[in-house]
């Protein structure tokens, strides 16, 4: 038997890392992997047989079927799913565990008229444009997606294998915000709801229909325009993701036993954040899990913009103490081989607890198709892609060696966060046509940090008394006029509280920060006993010494901070190291991202800073082979001899 419980999968009450895929996950007319001309029931059979023998232990269907409103409420909804209904049997018997998305482009189930969401240009959508079709304010298409989510989250719930229902997927604004008079008149009653307007103002107010033209006033102002846009983006903003709760608790409520998610793109942490609209904490707050979409490969560089994403998302499910899933992870049926092998470390690494790698087997080659034999370990016709091999030896480690600790740890943290601002989003979207400032400025911030050898958190400023990650040190990705007050008030109450905050350089590195003049910098502080000590102090910043220059690197700012590397390699600048820790044990994540393909040579130290001095036995594991390392405790430091890394490995530690 299957179960999730707080985002993990148990099966017979035993913890394992869920390993999954995708089959028949899409509504599109031209998305599925056997026509309906085709034997059906038979492919599916054989290919469910084959996602359990190749070592994979969850599949992910959507409700295909029909759904007619033949009454009122959810109790008037009758649903037919015949194809996926074979797919759940198949997963029993092949004792594989099964999520089920719930919702396709649209549930127009009474026949509404104007329910489209309207461009500003006053194009209504087409069905197959967004995945979010509908307006999102529209009341009967409100009443009809929750009847609809309820009756089949109903249909499903007595199936022996589900453990999840998926709510939507990749719900963005693709093409913009909704102009439809429905969300016009939701707009109204929000800034009013907000304090923005009175009653009076809003009554006939009109939403901005493009980006203001003016740029950010030298002095700091910011005028009216943008203000209006700002106010026209967050309201959209705010509703996408209340309304992916709002359908995750219908379903939640229906069948109490799965845990939900929805599948969000990698926009909360790049230059389209308020345009498509998705936010990790909002949906994080509302849902069992927290699953994302992930197609950027873990090479060369681009590593810390595709760990970025996966440590962004973490962070945000971490926040509530939840944990983070990929709902469809890169496994295009081009891939290079190595890559699977990198990115299972790069998620395992970041603390994942599941992953959904898309898909199984690719889509029917239709001429005119959106993704024609474009996705699976397996091409169409079923011959294996050159990631195949790869997939299931890699599946097989994991699932014989490594399942529970993989499932059981969490990510190591060293206090090393940076600021996510909404607002700042929306204010540098309304003044700059995107919000490539602040996220060009996470990435900076992010890849600098990561590279001196600490991992990185995403945080708010909401979260900063709480501090659920345990903040030490705090990174401003912008310049202070990007943020409302009361997220500078926060954070000033957080250096208060003994934090220390610096500030991303345009010009390159980092800077400690002003506010108000209250000096935020690291000083040396009188200890009492006629000495003196490193510590941070909210005091005027004038005739101060011993604190940090205007332009430092993010080595020196950890020093100064006094938070050590939690790992250092000499002589191999390319090996990424993601650690894990558990009861009685830590787990390092090893990935090669050179991009001449040069294995790291064997002879190097490992030297680990995160409690692991308690190491009784160290065991390197790759899908080729395990070897038994050397290592000793020096210093209270961890220093593990390692072998030959060619794509990289898992160091179990145990203690």
């Amino acid at each position: 038997m299957y179960e999730l419980k707080n985002g993990v999968l148990y099966k017979d009450g035993k913890a394992q890392m869920c390993l999954g895929l995708s089959y028949y996950p899409s509504y599109h007319p031209k998305k599925f992997p056997v026509r309906p001309e085709d034997d059906r029931i038979g492919g599916l059979k054989q290919d469910i047989h084959d996602m359990a023998e190749a070592g994979f232990n969850l599949v992910r269907f959507a409700a295909l079927g029909d759904l007619k409103r033949n009454g009122p409420g959810a109790e008037g909804i009758e649903v037919s799913f015949p194809l996926i209904d074979e797919c759940m049997k198949a997963t029993e018997e092949a004792d594989i565990a099964a999520q089920v998305r719930l919702q396709g482009y649209t549930l127009n189930v009474s026949g509404h008229e104007g329910e489209g969401m309207i461009t500003s240009e006053g194009r209504e959508l087409g069905m197959y444009e967004c995945f979010l079709r509908a307006s999102l304010n529209h009341e009967g298409i409100v009443e009809d997606t929750a009847d609809c989510t309820d009756a089949s989250a109903r249909h499903f719930m007595d199936d022996p294998t589900l453990v999840s229902y998926q709510i939507f997927n990749e719900p963005a604004y693709h093409y913009g915000v909704d102009y439809n008079p429905h969300s016009i008149a939701a707009y109204r009653k929000w800034l009013v709801a907000k304090g923005i307007k009175t009653e009076e103002e809003a009554r006939e107010l009109e939403p901005p229909r493009r980006r203001p033209q003016q740029t950010m006033d030298p002095k700091g102002g910011v005028s009216d325009d943008h203000t209006e846009w700002m106010n026209w983006r967050l309201f959209h903003y705010e509703r996408l993701n209340a309304y992916l709760c709002e359908m995750s608790q219908v379903a939640r409520k229906a069948n109490p036993k799965a845990e939900n998610m929805t599948c969000l793109m990698n926009c909360p942490m790049t230059a389209d954040t308020m345009m498509l609209g998705e936010d990790y904490y909002r949906t994080a707050e509302g849902m069992e899990v927290l699953a994302i979409t992930h197609y950027i490969p873990v090479f060369g560089e681009q590593n810390y913009e595709a760990t970025k994403i996966l440590d962004a998302a973490e962070s945000a499910a971490a926040v509530y103490g939840k944990h983070a899933w990929l709902v469809e992870y890169n496994a295009r049926t081009n891939m290079p081989a190595n890559q699977w092998d990198l990115e299972t470390y790069a998620a395992i690494g970041a603390g994942y607890k599941g992953i959904m790698y898309y898909q199984w087997r690719a889509d029917y080659p239709f001429p005119d198709g959106p993704e024609p034999d474009e996705f699976g370990i397996l091409f169409n016709d079923r011959s294996k892609t050159a990631a195949y091999h790869h997939a299931v030896k890699m599946n097989k480690l994991i699932n014989e060696k490594l399942s529970e600790p993989i499932a059981l740890s969490e990510k190591y943290r060293a206090g090393v966060a940076v600021l996510y601002s909404e607002q700042a989003n929306a204010l540098c979207d309304a003044l700059e046509g995107s919000n490539r400032h602040i996220s060009n400025g996470m990435q900076v911030a992010y890849t600098e940090f990561r590279k001196a050898g600490v991992p990185v958190d995403f945080v708010r400023a909401c979260d900063l008394e709480a501090n659920p990650l345990g903040v030490k040190l705090l990174i401003l990705p912008a310049g202070e006029k990007y943020y409302p007050a009361e997220e500078l008030d926060a954070v000033k109450a957080f250096v208060k509280q003994g934090g220390m905050i610096v500030e991303r350089m345009e010009t390159g590195g980092f800077a400690p920060v002003d506010l108000d003049g209250v000096h935020l910098r690291l000083m040396e502080l009188p200890d009492g006993n006629g000495g003196y000590h490193y510590g941070l102090s909210p005091v005027k910043s004038r005739g101060l010494h011993g604190y940090l220059q205007e332009r430092n690197s993010a080595a020196e700012v950890l020093e100064r901070a006094g938070i050590a590397p939690v790992f250092t390699v000499d002589g191999a600048p390319r090996l990424d190291v993601r650690v894990l820790e558990g009861n009685g044990y830590h787990m390092a994540c090893l990935a090669n991202i050179d991009t001449q393909e040069r294995s790291i040579e064997a002879g190097k130290t490992l030297v680990l800073r995160c409690g692991a001095q308690g190491a009784k036995k160290v065991t390197f594991y790759t899908p080729d082979e395990e070897l038994s390392l050397a290592f000793e405790v020096k210093e209270g430091q961890l220093c593990i001899t390692l072998p030959e890394i060619k794509l990289g490995g898992f160091i179990l530690i145990e203690e």
